[in-house]
C-alpha cells in the first residue's frame, strides 16, 4: 500500500528551512518582508473571493425574484386555459415552484 504524501506539509517545511537559514545569515528583516507579503496576498485573495462569493449569491437571489415573476404571469395565462382539474394541479405545481424559488431569495438554499 503506498501512503499518500501531504505536499502542503512537505512545501511548509522547506519554507522554515529556508527562512532559518536566511534568518541564521543574518536576514530577519527580508524574511519577515516576504512572510509579510505572502501573507497579505493570501488575505487579499480570501477578500477577493468572499466578495465574489457575496456577488454570486446576490446575482442568483436577483435571478430568483425575476424567475418568481415570471412563474407568476405563466401560471396564471395557464389559469386562463385550464379546466378545473388543471387548474388545481398548476396551483399546486405554482407553490412549489415558487416556495423554491423564495428560498434562494432568501438564502436558505445553496
Amino acid at each position: 500500500m503506498v501512503r499518500p504524501i501531504s505536499l502542503s506539509l512537505r512545501h511548509a517545511r522547506a519554507i522554515d528551512q529556508a527562512e532559518t537559514t536566511l534568518i541564521a545569515a543574518g536576514r530577519r528583516q527580508d524574511v519577515e518582508r516576504i512572510r509579510t507579503a505572502r501573507v497579505m496576498r493570501e488575505a487579499h485573495a480570501n477578500v477577493a473571493r468572499a466578495k465574489e462569493q457575496r456577488r454570486l449569491k446576490a446575482v442568483a437571489a436577483l435571478a430568483a425574484q425575476k424567475a418568481i415573476v415570471a412563474v407568476r404571469a405563466a401560471y396564471q395565462a395557464q389559469e386562463k386555459v385550464a379546466d378545473e382539474f388543471d387548474r388545481e394541479r398548476w396551483l399546486g405545481l405554482r407553490e412549489f415552484v415558487v416556495s423554491e424559488l423564495m428560498r434562494i431569495v432568501e438564502g436558505k438554499r445553496p
